[in-house]
């Protein structure tokens, strides 16, 4: 059986934000998808996070409509675990020039208006080694849907290794692979490969005092810091018993993204993250109910906007 392979590069550079996380490598849970590197303890106290994120109106390539997202999404950690949720809501131009792109015969009939993301996970493994080398292993279930759960059920792995490699300065390496019900010669699942470089904020603060390029910091600025990442993703998702284009057929949607974030943290156990995003190499794959590949939409590439709001109890 061939996989269908999702390859993610992503390329990180950020600054933290308090004095409390100054001398920690960024974590996941704690900041946006993106980041990579593991805490080196798992959280004891509870932890909350909502983002919201919107990507432009954009045409499909072949002049048929367009579309913009809105997307919301809420998560919780404790201990070792990780329970999320997201909700993508569909806006639909052009919808008649859309229905006639996706072979849909009915006039003003939209491909699928929202679709739905519940994650969980659990860490395996989360360990250092020589106080330089950080990794870890966490397994995860998801499902992902249109409309009825349990939907494009996923089960498998993600994880990764991160090497201290210059006072602060951080690499770290991820892998992921989940593998879908109804698996099919062209639809497997998601496989994710990842590459970060981060920093702290403190690190590259002291770097750049050193080298005479910035002064010292008046108060008030450790408790802001900038993100820089680059991604591509692909996630799978089950449409509806009644979806128009394909009944009870799979979503792939991919695409890439660049975003500068800006960072705000007023204490220890608030934080926010707000910027803008560019949105590249956009497509939707269209698999029927047996996992078979029927057809690719692409669309244009669009802006956009992501805030993330973290609370710490």
């Amino acid at each position: 059986m061939m996989l269908r392979p999702l390859c993610v590069f992503s390329l990180l550079l950020a600054l933290w934000a308090t004095p409390a996380l100054a001398d920690t490598a960024l974590t996941m849970g704690q900041e946006p998808g993106f980041m990579v590197t593991a805490p080196t303890n798992v959280n004891k106290d509870l932890q909350f996070q909502v983002d919201f994120g919107h990507v432009a109106d954009a045409d499909f390539t072949n002049g048929l409509g367009g579309v913009s997202i809105t997307r919301a999404g809420v998560s919780a950690d404790y201990s070792i675990f990780h329970l999320s949720y997201e909700l993508s809501s569909f806006d639909w131009s052009s919808q008649d020039d859309v229905a006639r792109s996706f072979g849909i015969r009915k006039r003003s009939v939209t491909p699928w208006d929202t679709l739905h993301d519940v994650t969980f996970q659990a860490r395996l493994l989360n360990d250092e080694l020589n106080e330089k080398w950080r990794y870890w292993v966490n397994g995860e279930i998801d499902s992902s849907f249109e409309e009825c759960v349990p939907g494009a059920v996923g089960v498998g792995f993600d994880g990764g290794v991160a090497y201290d490699f210059w006072d602060g300065w951080m690499l770290g390496i991820t892998a992921r692979t989940v593998a879908v019900s109804a698996l099919s010669s062209d639809l497997f699942g998601d496989v994710e490969l990842g590459l970060a470089v981060a920093v702290s904020q403190k690190t590259l603060r002291e770097a750049l005092k050193a080298v005479g390029i910035l002064d010292d910091p008046k108060p008030g600025s450790e408790k802001i810091g900038l993100s820089f990442a680059l991604s591509t993703s692909d996630k799978t998702y089950r449409l509806s018993a009644d979806n128009p284009v394909y009944s009870n057929g799979y979503l792939g949607l991919v695409r890439s993204k660049v975003g500068l974030y800006v960072d705000y943290a007023p204490n220890d156990r608030l934080s926010f993250s707000l910027g803008p995003e560019f949105h590249y190499a956009r497509k939707y794959k269209l698999y029927n109910k047996t996992g078979s590949y029927k057809s690719s939409h692409d669309l244009d590439n669009a802006m956009g906007g992501y805030l993330r709001m973290v609370w710490r109890f």
